[in-house]
Order: C-alpha cells, then structure tokens, then sequence
C-alpha cells in the first residue's frame, strides 16, 4: 500500500514537471525573448575606423521577427571620410538587414554577422556586412563596405544608446518642411540692429529626414554692408526625446569681402524652431538664436469629389505649373445646364485657405460647372497661392478605328489663317502641327518655308476612299532660341492630339484614348516607300545636329500600344517614351517595310511578362504610325512615304 502511493505521488509530481514544461513553451519555449529585448530606436554616431573624419549622428532601428531574429535598418546614411586631404561623404539612402540572428542573455546580446548586396549610383556593387552587441541599452555595430570596381573596404562603427523601444522610421523631414514666420532673434558678441532674416525662412524637404534652408541674410557686420548669406545645400535630421535635432553643421562663408565660417545648428519642438548659429571673421563672433512658427507651405486641391448621378468619374487633378493647375470630371453625355449646379467637397493642403472668387469658399455651396470655374488655394505661410481651373467632359468610347474617309479639319498656325494644315479629326491628329510650328519660324531662321509641303495629308490613293499620306521631311536642322529645329521632321498619325511644346518637341504628341477593353489585334493596310539618303540625330536633345548614315535604310512604324495610367484626363505617354515606358501593357508592333502596292495587317497584341489587363484599372490606347520608324530620335530618311488606311484595333 505504502508502494502504490509512494508511486502515485511520484507519477503525479512527474506530471506537474510536464506540465510546467508545456506552460514555458506556450511562453516560447526558446528562453530569453532578446529580439524584443533589443527592439527599438538607437541614436549614436558613424563614423569611419582610423579616418580624422568628423562622425555623423544615425539612427539604428531594431525590429522583432521572433525570439532569437530582428531586421536591422539604417536610412540615409553618410559615410564621412578624409580623401587625399579632403572631406568626402558617401551618402546611401538605406541599408537593411532583413534576418539578423542574435543569441546571448538579457546583459549581452550578439547581433551575428550579416551580408546584403546593394547597387550605389555612384558606387556600384556594394557588399555590406554587420555585427554587433547590445549590452546596457547600448548598441555597438561593426560595419564592413566593401566596393567591388575599384576593390577597396570601409571600416565604419556606430556607437549609440537607446531612445526608445518602438521602432520609429518617421520621415520627419516631411512633418518640418514649410514656412517658419519670425518670433525672435537676438544677437550677441556684437553691436547690431537684428534686422534679418526679416519675417522668416522656408524650411524644404530634401529627402528622408534631410532639409535644406532657401538662402536667407541674417545681420552681420561686413563692411559697407550688414548682412551675410546663408545657405543651408542639406541638414540631417535626428529625432530625440525632445524634439527633432538639426545636426550640426560647420560651414566656410566665402565672400569677395573676406571670408567667415558658420557653425549651425537647430531643433523643432511643438511646431517652434530654434536655430543657434555663430558666425566667426577676423574682427568678429557674433551668437544668433532665431525662433520661428512654422507656417505650412502647401497650396494644392488634394482631393475633389462631387455626389451626383450626373458624374460619371470623379475630378482629376493635373500637376501644378508655374502655380496653375487644371480639374477635370466626367459628365454624362447630354447633361444640362441645370444640371450642373454641384455642390463639390474639397481637400486642401494642411493650414492652407480655399477661395472661390475673392472670397473664403463656404462648404456646401452650389457651383454652376456648365462653365468653366476657378478656385484659388493660398497657403497658411501666404507666400504660395495656386490657381486651379475646372472643366467638365464627356467620356467617350473611342473606336480606335478610322479609314480617313470622313471630313478633315483645316487648321492654322496661330489663327493668322497663313500657315494651313488639315487634321483627320474625330480624335485623330498629326504631326503637322510641328511642321506648321517651324514654319512659323522660317522668317528669322530660313529654315522650312510655309509654301512647302506639310508632313500628313489626304489622299485619294487609298486602299478604299481615303487615305493618310505621311512624309518625312528635310526641316533643315538650325538652333533657335529654347528649341531646336530638326534636320529630319517624320510624318505622323495617331489617335491623341497634339500640342506644341518648344522646349521639348518630342512631349508635343500626346498619345492615346481611354480603353476599357482588352485588345486582341492590331489591323490595317499600308505601303511605303524609303528616301534615298539617311541622317542619324545622335542626341535627341539636339535635334538640330546630325550626320548622314549610307549604313541605314529607313523604315516605317506602326504601333498600337496599351498602357496604364493614374487618371485619364493628364496622364499621357509621349514622342519620349512611347515604347520604353514602364506604364506599358501591351503593344501591337507591326513589322512594316517596302511595299509598292498596298499590304493588309492583322497583329496581335503581345502583353508584357506579369502583365495582363485588369478591369479594376485605368488605360490608355494608342495608335501610332509614322513614315520614319526612328522620327523619334529625329532620325530618318526625308523624301520617306507611307501611306496608311483602314486603321482598327479589334477587341
């Protein structure tokens, strides 16, 4: 009897052991959680083994992925040196160890060395290896940068403490930028009125947690004159317990009067800025403390948005340009006046103001958008206003067909009537309005007449009714002013329209149409016939510039291409990137050559590799020809015809 219980009592403390052994697990079961022992935000110093280089301030951020695994994160790092005597920085944008294994106790716990490769624009290939230790909330890692072309290895520390145990990637740059309004400046070490900066300083974003300062003059004695510039290229940014730090900086201020040296530095606390700031010459050191408000310098519609059964899409926004910007929203097709009496709601920038005339906008008041319509935004530092101008359309379902057989348009260069050319309307256009745009300047640059022939015309030899007739043209070639004339000016058809942009030509076609089907194939009929010499532009850029080619024989293009857009109203691809943007889905490339009499097509749409088209998303569809397969590098040969006709993309 005393044996079976002696027993039981065993046999039950054997399963109170088990038991416990299961709770632990379902605590971890692996000892010590020291990925969230560690976890948080590091503050220190980089800086470079056995280099005099002044350390840079970094954040080290520490991430959990379990017990005994973090990912370890630096973002945009600078790497200060010495080079043959000169203070150099590598600056890299971020660094991040996804599986970084650490073992130890909750007194030391080892990061264990890890590798990544990373591309540097600069650079190259670079191969970047960790290891470290945090011990008394202190993190110590050791960095090895190794540069594969020319070979060479950086030795770099980071020494720091811990801030805080969340993990704080906050791009702070973003939440300081904008415009600081003047409360304070005092001045000491000098007898001087503190005049400037006199209302305040912009503050711009550079990049993640890195400003710059727009120049400002701040009083200073210097000769004849009492103000110095400064110009603050790029701060860092750190985020400590008390508000985000400017580090600081010391900088040469070079001036034909004599030269000074700055030493700058600053912080944001609570929306105040406080800068301290030391400007040293041969006769002087004077001690600045200027403080400021921050001001928002935001000045843009956001978001629009109008509820009613009327709006077929709601309003796109277009980019602001030298702060003018366009809206437009959809409408069904026959929408009355009456109709278009709309309440819409806005989204402004952070602090800025909305205007509707001369007055505040009131929320909730009707607006007459059977016309155009202009509302005003005026930033809460009142130093940027942005004028937005509202339009309605109708969304059509393009066709994507035509035979050129239907009614031209006859249209003029600057409406003068002088410079005439003919449109095949209906949605399409032509490169004729280029031609038409040179011709404009034949007076002072003698270099294609307005008598001369235009680049797309119709034409009578078709394959059935009509057709289009695209020429290449010798346009000389000569520099003018912001623009260049090109030597070789392609004729062009293409569903879009066209307008005329001096700085960049090639941005003057805007191609495509809204499509909400899937494309299958591209058909048609053309014949062509080549010039007899080829001129080869090397650089697009300068289209004036070319060379004669005896190697090359022109050819035409014919494409039809599917891409993807953010919205319909502004997003376009263009005489630049039409087959190259990463926007494309699919294109229909037609594999055109000489042919004397006319040859049909029917080419199917090859989508990209992890492309395909999804009904949730926007796209546009274009149809491109042109009578020089290379016109978009303004390269081709003149005296090149095509002739194209019965254009249709089936779906």
């Amino acid at each position: 009897m005393k044996k079976n219980l002696l027993f039981l009592l065993m046999l039950i403390c054997s399963m109170s052991l088990f038991t416990a052994c299961n709770d632990d697990d379902d605590n971890g079961g692996e000892g010590p959680q020291l990925g969230k022992d560690i976890a948080g935000t590091y503050n220190g110093e980089l800086s470079v083994v056995s280099s005099e280089a002044k350390a840079s301030r970094q954040q080290v951020f520490i991430t959990p992925n379990g017990a005994n695994d973090v990912t370890l994160e630096l973002k945009n790092i600078s790497i200060n040196m010495i080079v043959d005597d000169n203070p150099t920085s590598i600056e890299i944008d971020d660094i991040q160890f996804p599986n970084v294994a650490v073992e130890g106790d909750n007194t030391l716990v080892q990061l264990k060395e890890s590798k990544i490769a990373l591309s540097h624009p600069s650079l190259g290939e670079l191969e970047v290896t960790a290891a470290g230790t945090v011990q008394s909330q202190k993190l110590d890692l050791n960095f090895s940068v190794k540069v594969k072309d020319p070979a060479e290895s950086i030795n770099v520390v980071f020494a720091g403490e811990k801030l805080s145990s969340e993990v704080d990637i906050k791009d702070y740059a973003q939440e300081v930028a904008g415009w600081y309004a003047r409360k304070e400046l005092t001045i000491t070490g000098i007898e001087i009125e503190a005049k400037w900066p006199t209302d305040g300083i912009e503050v711009v974003y550079n990049k993640y947690n890195q400003i710059s300062i727009k120049p400002f003059y701040i009083s200073f004695p210097w000769g004849t004159n009492d103000t110095r510039q400064i110009d603050i290229k790029s701060a860092r940014l750190i985020n400590t317990a008390t508000g985000v730090e400017i580090e600081e900086i010391h900088q040469a201020l070079t001036d034909k009067r004599g030269d000074a040296t700055l030493d700058f530095s600053g912080k944001f606390e609570n929306g105040v800025l406080t800068l301290n700031m030391t400007i040293t010459n041969e006769e002087n050191t004077a001690h600045y403390v200027f403080t400021a408000d921050q001001k928002k310098t935001g000045a843009a519609i956001e978001k629009m948005i109008i509820n009613s059964d009327v709006v077929t899409l709601q309003p796109e926004i277009g980019e602001v340009s030298s702060n003018k910007a366009n809206i437009v929203f959809y409408i069904k097709e026959g929408t009355s006046a009456e109709k278009l009496s709309l309440v819409p709601e806005f989204e402004v920038s952070s602090g800025a103001t909305l205007y509707y005339g001369d007055a505040v906008y009131e929320k909730g008041t009707a607006i007459d958008f059977s016309k155009e319509q202009k509302f005003k935004v005026t930033a809460e530092s009142g130093k940027t206003t942005v004028t937005y101008t509202v339009n309605t359309a109708v969304m059509d379902d393009f066709s994507f067909k035509t035979n050129f057989d239907g009614e031209w348009e006859r249209k003029s260069y600057n409406n003068e009537g002088k410079i005439v050319f003919d449109e095949p309307g209906e949605g399409w256009a032509t490169s004729n309005g280029g031609v038409a745009y040179i011709k404009g300047m034949h007076g002072f640059l003698q270099c294609y007449a307005p008598d001369k022939p235009n680049a797309v015309t119709i034409s009578n030899e078709s394959k059935s009714g009509k057709a289009a007739r695209l020429e290449t043209l010798d346009t000389t070639g000569k520099f003018a002013f912001i623009t260049s004339v090109p030597k070789v000016t392609s004729g062009s058809v293409f569903s879009g329209v066209f307008v005329v942009d001096p700085v960049n030509t090639l941005r003057s076609t805007k191609f495509g149409y809204p499509c909400f089907k899937k494309p299958v194939a591209f058909k048609g009929s053309y014949k062509f016939t080549a010039g007899e010499t080829y001129y080869t532009c090397p650089d697009p850029s300068k289209a004036h510039i070319f060379e004669k080619d005896d190697t090359k024989k022109d050819l035409p293009a014919m494409n039809a291409v599917l891409y993807e857009v953010n919205n319909y109203a502004f997003d376009f691809l263009d005489g630049t990137n039409l087959l190259t943007s990463d926007k494309i889905v699919a294109i229909a490339s037609v594999d055109g050559k000489e042919q004397t009499e006319y040859t049909n097509f029917d080419v199917k749409f090859t989508f990209k590799e992890g492309k395909s088209f999804d009904t949730t998303k926007k796209y546009k569809l274009a149809i491109v020809c042109s009578s020089s397969k290379d016109g978009d590098k303004f390269s081709g040969a003149p005296g090149s015809v095509l002739y194209v006709d019965d254009l249709e993309v089936t779906f």
